[in-house]
């Protein structure tokens, strides 16, 4: 079932005189590296305008950990207990990446969360790790079709990316259950999954394909979910829903393609709209 503007209001969460910045949620990114670095820049920049209160970074090198101090100098460097956590934007390898020991104890060790729970988001090449560990916590892979059919195939199962996307709803299921975790799988349609929970987004801001845009989807998923902290499997897959339908927003924003063909974008385009997404979905009325 496609998510809803009513839904998607209901799943922001804004502040109140109570509200603090650890309140509003930790989240914790081991993104870039030193041959993508810029996946670290772009991942910040969604997660700081999640809704978060309090955004970590924990790079490959100082080299990465200046390029995203520099571009976003509200980032705080350095490991942390966290509400969620990132792993894996413009990571090719994480079995090579020297963050990979602190990445494996993400899915294992509870106590890396600040409740003893919180929300792991893998993308890129940290999707891998799904194939070896069970995730400790509420856990959510990133892949579009060509990602998912490379996962299948280790797997064991051969199936073409084509086909992933003629019916994504399918795949989207069983590959949940197949690697014990909620599945995003991106696309015009994408859809969110696990086991019999099921959303779909109409991602219909086509400008999103340019490069760099998947980067800051995951960066503001992992942030958002620190901010509205799902309760259980339903609101889990609710919730990244929610975060799909406002990053498309902030596309459609930025391009300017609610009426007519609009123009091209930037993946920095849609972070920095991504405070305009939120004022949108207030007008729930205007979106539906």
């Amino acid at each position: 079932m496609e998510i809803s503007a009513n839904e998607v209001a209901s799943f922001i969460v804004y502040p109140d005189k109570e509200s603090n910045k650890y309140s509003r949620g930790i989240v914790g990114l081991l993104t870039g590296s030193n041959r993508f670095p810029g996946a670290g820049v772009l991942s910040s920049k969604g997660a700081l305008r999640s809704g978060a209160g309090f955004c970590r970074y924990i790079g490959e090198s100082q080299f990465c950990n200046s390029l995203v101090l520099n571009s976003c100098p509200e980032m705080v460097m350095g490991i942390g207990k966290c509400d969620s956590f990132l792993v894996g934007s413009g990571i090719s390898d994480i079995s090579q990446d020297p963050r990979g020991d602190l990445v494996r104890r993400l899915l294992t060790d509870p106590s890396m969360y600040r409740e003893q729970r919180g929300w792991l988001v893998l993308d890129a090449g940290a999707m891998d790790l799904i194939l070896d560990f069970t995730s400790l916590v509420p856990t959510v892979i990133t892949p579009h079709s060509g990602e998912l059919q490379r996962l299948f195939k280790k797997r064991g199962i051969e199936v073409e990316a084509q086909a992933i996307l003629k019916d994504p709803v399918h795949f989207a299921k069983l590959a949940s259950g197949l690697f014990s975790c909620a599945v995003l799988l991106k696309g015009s349609c994408t859809v969110v999954a696990d086991r019999n929970f099921v959303e779909e987004v109409n991602a219909d801001c086509h400008f999103l394909a340019c490069a760099g845009t998947g980067d800051v989807l995951a960066g503001f998923l992992a942030g958002f979910l620190a901010s509205c902290k799902p309760e259980g499997k339903e609101e889990f897959v609710k919730a990244c829903a929610t975060a799909v339908y406002l990053h498309n927003l902030a596309a459609k924003i930025a391009s300017e393609s609610f009426e007519g063909p609009g123009h091209p974008i930037i993946a920095s385009d849609v972070a920095d709209n991504l405070p305009n997404a939120y004022l949108w979905a207030a007008r729930k009325d205007k979106l539906e």
